[in-house]
């Protein structure tokens, strides 16, 4: 959007199905609204069931119901030392509607989410 504010996202390729389906993992630099949905719709990689920012490209004929949904999941977030004790990571487990279509998919098993740590 050209009249939003400045907002960086670092992505990385995990896993394809096809030519129209990636796996990316997403990290929000800054925490503008909407920001990892509005990216991926800029750069013609729209979140699978983002209607709102991806339109008509955000589905995909063939797949199940479940990918009418938002397939987008905050799955880590690690917080800095909050206490002597060291940071505080917390992982989510995929909703219903995600392990649905990941598994008919057949992505692999998640390999973490490492790859763009200590980059700053």
């Amino acid at each position: 959007q050209e009249s939003g504010k400045r907002a960086i996202t670092d992505f990385q390729v995990i896993e394809r199905a096809g030519k129209r389906l990636t796996w990316l993992a997403l990290w929000p630099r800054t925490g503008r609204t909407h920001q990892l949905r509005a990216h991926c719709a800029a750069i013609g990689c729209p979140i699978l069931g983002d209607g709102k920012y991806g339109g008509r490209g955000a589905f995909v004929d063939g797949l199940p119901n479940a990918s009418q949904k938002l397939q987008l999941l905050a799955r880590e977030i690690t917080l800095p030392k909050l206490s002597e004790s060291g940071e505080v990571r917390v992982a989510a487990q995929l909703p219903p509607h995600m392990a649905e279509l990941w598994d008919m998919l057949e992505f692999g098993d998640d390999p973490g989410f490492e790859l763009f740590a200590d980059t700053e």
